[in-house]
This record gives structure tokens, sequence and C-alpha cells, in this order.
């Protein structure tokens, strides 16, 4: 049943990744029926990470294939996956690909998608 209640939130996730404003960890818990505290349990122990992580991870993602697939300036993309800004998209960005939005955009290469669907 909590693998259940963990994958109707995963794909609740999935449809609000381009939100501008920020998916708050209340709202979700309030759409599962648990408390936050305890829903971050279950979903790091069924997902091996929290539930900020996996956004964070799924976000990523969705822009680096932007950024192979649009010709969308960097700044839009950001904003459209809910970054505050170009910068802190590029730094989350650096950090997580060792490389820029712009460079990763000029190679043309694009990540694993299986790497992104769980935190392990």
């Amino acid at each position: 049943m909590l693998e259940s209640v963990i994958n109707d939130i995963v794909r609740w996730l999935e449809s609000q990744l381009q939100r501008t404003e920020g998916i708050k960890i209340d709202a979700i818990a309030h759409k599962s029926g648990y408390s936050k505290w305890h829903l971050q349990r279950i979903f790091k122990e069924l997902k091996g990470c929290t539930l900020g992580q996996y956004v964070r991870r799924r976000r990523l993602h969705e822009a680096a294939k932007s950024l192979h697939e649009d010709n969308l300036p960097i700044l839009d993309i950001a904003l459209q996956y809910g970054f505050s800004s170009q910068a802190t998209f590029t730094r989350i960005f650096k950090k997580h690909f060792n490389t820029t939005p712009a460079k990763f955009r000029a190679s043309g290469q694009l990540p694993e998608f299986k790497t992104f669907l769980h935190c392990e």
C-alpha cells in the first residue's frame, strides 16, 4: 500500500515539474494523506532519496532534455523548471553534471534517463 501511495506521488510530481513556483512538501503530504515527516521517511525508504532530491534530479533531467532539444534561451529553461535565476540553475547544473548548461548544450549529449529515476 505504501508503494502505491509513493507511486501516485511520483506520478503527480512528474506532472508538476514545470511549475515555476516550488513544489512544497506540505502540499505533497496533504495529497498523500500522511504527515510530511512520515511521507519523507517512506519516500526515502522506497526511492533511496528525499522528495527534494528526487524533484531536483527530475527537474535537472528535464531541463537537460530541453537544452538538448529546444533552442530556448538558458534563462527561459531555468525559469520553466522552477529555478529562481540563470545563475542558480547554472550553479546547480554544473554541480550535478560537471559542466555548464551552455557547454552541455554545445556537446549535444543527453545523460542516461535511468540515472534520474532513482536516487540510489
